[in-house]
């Protein structure tokens, strides 16, 4: 059964690109290290700065921060891809650090017109692009060595992962997503949940379909999948573990029926944050039972964040 402690909401899926700026020294003269009121604007980023231990200087989160615990209780701007220009320069920020796909474009133009120091951050789904973030807000936050830390522990969780799991990687996922009252959407190709299976060493169950599309049960139970994973905010909006017990798409396939089910707090499974080689071994755990995968910092193996059909 589905827990609270992993029903946090927020879904990180982002997209990979290079940091748009990589100055320490901001446009308006302010020193990167001396910026003391930071608005941040996605999840990962937020996380990442709290990695760093800069949470005391964050005046201001977005919707999509829900990790650590500390930012639920900071200031809201609104959700990333509809802020409002005004409510963040309410907060008065000396820098403002902005997910690649925050927006609208007027938006971010606006903040960038009235001479907010402005950094947006590319959120990568791989490897060197959780590395390549930590290294940019390092920069932009004048934490340099201490990002470079932070980015060495990150690419050697994802190493020791990557070196654990077996040669023949054969384990099908499928990743359900709710879409209100309209069909459960499942992971395609392009997306972030294909790239956080993929470093758990699974397979897509539709590797041919290009981003979340409808899904029903005839396809589902023709691809056969081995896993399926719910994010926790979906979880909790079809009604938790006994809502998702009753979908068909859980009681008629082989991989409901024998209990393998998963429900994974959304942002550390789909967020890639610093915590994104964490949730690839989660993932791992479930994919290849018979292997010992690296604990790599988790709480328990599997993670606490994550949890099975039918357990507590």
């Amino acid at each position: 059964m589905i827990s609270r402690r992993q029903a946090l909401v927020g879904v990180g899926a982002t997209v990979s690109a290079l940091s748009l700026s990589t100055s320490p020294v901001l446009s308006s003269g302010i020193s990167a290290g001396r910026a003391t009121k930071i608005v941040s604007v996605g999840g990962a980023i937020t996380e990442t700065l709290f990695a760093l231990k800069l949470g005391d200087r964050i005046r201001a989160v977005d919707t999509t921060s829900t990790y650590p615990d500390a930012a639920n209780a900071l200031p809201k701007v609104g959700y990333l891809r509809e802020l409002s220009a005004e409510g963040v320069l309410a907060m008065q920020p000396d820098l403002v650090l902005l997910s690649a796909e925050a927006g609208p474009p007027a938006a971010i133009a606006q903040l960038k017109a009235a001479g907010i120091p402005v950094q947006q951050i590319a959120i990568g789904r791989t490897p060197d692009g959780v590395r390549s973030m930590v290294e940019a807000i390092g920069q932009a936050t004048g934490t340099q060595n201490s990002a470079a830390e932070l980015a060495a522990q990150i690419g050697a969780g994802f190493d020791s992962l990557a070196a654990a799991l077996p040669a023949e990687q054969t384990t099908r996922a499928l990743l359900l997503l709710s879409a209100g009252a309209g069909p459960l959407l499942g992971a395609g190709a392009n997306t972030a949940a294909a790239s956080i299976i993929a470093l758990g060493g699974g397979q897509l169950a539709f590797p041919e379909m290009d981003g979340y599309k409808a899904v029903s049960l005839e396809p589902v139970l023709a691809a056969d999948p081995d896993w399926l994973l719910f994010p926790s905010h979906v979880a909790m909006a079809l009604g938790g573990a006994d809502g998702i017990a009753a979908l068909d798409v859980v009681s008629k396939t082989r991989a409901g029926q024998a209990g393998r089910v998963a429900f994974v707090d959304s942002h550390y499974l789909l967020g890639f944050g610093p915590r994104a080689p964490q949730a690839a071994a989660d993932l791992a755990t479930l994919f290849y039972p018979d292997i010992t995968i690296p604990t790599i910092g988790r709480d328990a193996v599997p993670s606490s964040l994550l949890g099975l059909m039918g357990k507590q």
